[in-house]
């Protein structure tokens, strides 16, 4: 069976983006050769990104257009490609219709969206930050490992990637990987998946 996981940066505090959804501080640390590297081997696991309605909409409004900027870097450019390429499913209540080269929209809730893609044939899945999408697939006990990118800096406020989850979720053994700006990426099975 293909597994969800999740990639996310996050602060040290557990926020996935400021109160108003900045992500000024997280740049510096997700842009780093070690963050980049372990998510490239990440992207070589999976064959489909889930995705909320947020992360489409900023996505669509940049990545595109990098796989073709001669002034992007090689990161980036590998990137673009790669989210051009794969399929894409999008979870909204209130888009219409994507737009963007192999996305579409999802037929049901979440937890049927994902329960079904996970027993069909192919590789892993991979939720690229969403943190609404991803609370409700782990509270639904759908996401099977966690890769957090965890940034040294403290928020205080924000949306919190592990607030209001129904029941405890238990990990398993960790891989820790430290960058050279303090930051880490830390991946975990998640037990009972």
């Amino acid at each position: 069976m293909r597994k969800v996981v999740l990639w996310v940066g996050m602060s040290l505090d557990g926020f996935t983006s400021g109160v108003n959804e900045q992500l000024d501080w997280l740049v510096p640390h997700a842009t780093r050769p070690e963050p980049h590297a372990i998510f490239g081997r990440l992207r070589e696991r999976c064959d489909t990104v889930l995705m909320g309605r947020v992360n489409y909409e900023g996505y669509l409004a940049y990545w595109p257009k990098v796989k073709d900027d001669p002034k992007a870097s090689r990161d980036d450019v590998e990137l673009s490609r790669f989210l051009e390429e794969v399929p894409k499913v999008v979870f909204s209540r209130t888009l219409k219709e994507v737009t963007w080269t192999n996305a579409r929209l999802a037929k049901g809730s979440a937890a049927e969206e994902v329960a079904a893609l996970k027993r069909a044939p192919g590789k892993d899945i991979i939720i690229q930050n969403s943190t609404r999408l991803a609370q409700s697939l782990m509270a639904a006990g759908l996401v099977d490992e966690l890769q957090l990118l965890v940034a040294p800096v403290v928020l205080g406020a924000g949306r919190a990637l592990f607030a209001g989850l129904p029941r405890p979720i238990n990990l398993g053994p960790a891989e820790l990987t430290r960058c050279d700006d303090g930051a880490f990426v830390v991946r975990y099975d998640v037990k009972g998946a």
